[in-house]
């Protein structure tokens, strides 16, 4: 009797495009980007049309006026929700862009710690995460 063996080892590798349940990782990320980049968007739109509300000085930014970080970050914030819409669609193309626009969200967030260090510092977890999911797991969202 020839036994055919229907279920694979549990060694064997699975194929890159199999989906699982860290899929759900790769949404997180796209939803936290694109919630990130509206914030970011919003807070920076309030610094350019008031540069005072979100420092005790006007020296708390590194580089410029609060009003040049403003429309920073609300360029940034318009990058980063685009890139969140189309790594939904698990491209590799928007992978590769959304790991790049997470750093550079995550080094513009860590270089206005004097202006909002809060924020700033919840947008650094977010962006630290969303790179975590998209390095990790983005190959899976190729194939769902």
């Amino acid at each position: 009797m020839s036994s055919t063996n229907l279920n694979p080892s549990p060694t064997s590798p699975r194929t890159p495009a199999e989906p699982t349940g860290w899929t759900g990782w790769i949404a997180f990320a796209a939803l936290m980007m694109m919630i990130s980049g509206a914030l970011t968007a919003i807070s920076g739109f309030i610094a350019v049309i008031n540069h005072n509300w979100s420092m005790f000085n006007n020296n708390g930014a590194p580089y410029g006026t609060t009003y040049w970080w403003g429309w920073w970050g609300l360029l940034v914030g318009l990058v980063v929700i685009s890139i969140g819409g189309a790594l939904l669609r698990g491209s590799l193309f928007a992978r590769t862009v959304a790991v790049f626009v997470a750093a550079g969200s995550l080094i513009s967030q860590f270089l206005a710690l004097n202006i909002a260090p809060f924020w700033s510092l919840t947008v650094i977890v977010i962006d630290i995460l969303v790179i975590w999911a998209v390095m990790v797991h983005g190959r899976e969202m190729k194939a769902v």
